[in-house]
């Protein structure tokens, strides 16, 4: 008889009574026993087979099930397990839960903190803006100071060009009085060169002399050598020379035409031959006296 060669017997597969655990396949199990016979039939001829053992071919040799024991040591060690799995299971659970209080507590903490922070930030970013607002009127207040100095800067500049203005129209009239005061100069010098030797005359001959008094304006002129018996008798008359029209304010002894001879000063403005008008004047006023 051609069979093959034996295997041993081994354990039918199935799916475990466990909830939850998916299908698994349970590992072939060969007793001692089922191997010994196993090697016994294979290799033993049918004429060495004991007499009581009868085989033909159509003998399909018996699936014992030698692995009872080993099943329950199997439903033994896998309850076990399941149980150290299920312990395993509650003690990580536990873990867990407890590492989720630490982590719900931590978080409660950090929320805290973070509310606490926000707190302080918005109290902080208050007292910012109120600064800000601080800064701001400030800065308007400065906006407005240098707005107005602007403005008086503005009208000081503007003040400036109007006294530079006024300065120059100044600068030109005085230059130009200076040039009339320098003219009037050069004018009485040139009168003072013509009438110093006249001057001169009318003093040292004819008893002439030039007074000032506490006035400026006023100038008094003496007459003497006109009387042959008191040849120092004086005669005056005296000028008022603040404005352009001459006025004589003194006249002694008084000539009843001296308003006419002042008159004549002013449309001519000769002295030199005014004087000698005056002095003839008092020569006549003296000659009729003595008559």
């Amino acid at each position: 008889m051609n069979t093959p060669s034996f295997q041993g017997f081994t354990t039918p597969r199935r799916r475990p009574l466990t909830p939850g655990r998916r299908d698994h396949i349970l590992p072939l199990f060969n007793s001692p026993a089922s191997l010994k016979l196993g090697k016994l039939l294979e290799s033993t001829a049918p004429e060495d087979l004991p007499k009581d053992l009868t085989l033909n071919e159509d003998y399909d040799p018996p699936r014992v099930w030698f692995q009872r024991d080993e099943d329950k040591k199997q439903n033994a060690e896998f309850t076990r397990r399941v149980d150290e799995m299920v312990t395993e299971l509650k003690r990580l659970m536990k873990e867990r839960r407890t590492d989720h209080e630490l982590r719900v507590g931590e978080a409660g903490d950090r929320e805290a903190r973070i509310k606490r922070d926000m707190e302080s930030l918005e109290a902080e970013n208050r007292g910012v803006l109120e600064a800000l607002k601080e800064e701001l009127g400030a800065e308007e207040e400065l906006s407005g100071a240098l707005g107005k100095l602007q403005v008086a800067e503005k009208s000081g500049r503007e003040a400036v060009a109007v006294l530079a203005q006024r300065k120059e129209r100044l600068e030109r009239v005085l230059e130009q009085k200076q040039r009339v005061v320098d003219e009037k100069r050069m004018v009485l010098a040139a009168q003072k060169a013509m009438n110093e030797p006249e001057l001169r005359f009318f003093e040292h001959k004819m008893g002439l002399s030039i007074v000032g008094g506490g006035n400026h304006s006023l100038l008094t002129f003496v007459f003497t050598l006109i009387s042959l018996s008191e040849p120092l008798r004086p005669f005056t008359i005296t000028l008022d020379l603040s404005q352009r029209a001459y006025r004589a304010t003194h006249c002694k002894p008084q000539l009843h035409n001296v308003s006419a001879h002042v008159d004549w000063l002013n449309e001519t403005r000769d002295f030199h031959r005014f004087l000698k008008r005056i002095r003839q004047e008092f020569c006549s006023l003296y000659f009729n006296e003595t008559i």
